[in-house]
């Protein structure tokens, strides 16, 4: 009925590969978002040097303000090209996470599952009854689990569909602006 020592390393060994692989996610989802903020941060002082380079050559008014009002685009463009790529690391990373945590559930209901079988095969007689309510408990706590993971990953979807939109929207905002002004 006890697990044996073999079962504990095993799921102990289980949890940890879980555990590096979690970690392992993260750490490459952070190490992508600060490549981009450095590589964002860098052409951002080389844009601003250059405008101000581009300001300081203004010979009058007039060509000040036509000046400003081009540098303004590309600044739009690159906000939008920033957003979505921030975006692609967190959505990219949200998955490997999900992956990790549903393959751990599974493997831990599975191993439940054992667990049980084994406690049923060395219960003592006239314990079906508990045994099958276990089971039956074990199978209701899972399909609600599986109704709130469904759930998530649906408001999931959906919030990534929504922020697709909005930077579609964002996008085609800055497109105009840029035709305008050429």
């Amino acid at each position: 009925m006890y697990p044996n020592q073999n079962q504990i390393l095993e799921l102990q060994k289980t949890h940890v590969d879980a555990i590096n692989a979690f970690g392992s996610a993260v750490f490459q989802a952070a190490e992508k978002l600060a490549q981009l903020n450095i590589a964002t941060s860098r052409n951002l002082m080389q844009d601003g040097a250059g405008a101000a380079q581009s300001l300081l050559s203004a010979k009058d008014p007039q060509e000040l303000a036509s000046i400003a009002g081009t540098l303004a685009q590309p600044g739009a463009e690159k906000m939008v090209s920033y957003s979505r790529s921030a975006y692609n690391i967190a959505s990219a990373a949200n998955a490997e996470l999900s992956k990790i945590f549903e393959a751990q559930l599974a493997e831990g209901n599975r191993k439940l599952a054992e667990l049980v079988d084994l406690a049923a095969k060395s219960a003592p007689a006239g314990s079906e009854h508990a045994i099958s309510l276990l089971k039956n408990s074990i199978s209701a706590a899972n399909t609600a689990f599986d109704a709130v993971t469904k759930a998530a990953r649906q408001a999931s979807e959906t919030a990534e569909s929504n922020i697709a939109a909005a930077v579609a929207v964002a996008s085609d905002a800055v497109k105009p602006k840029s035709k305008k002004s050429a």
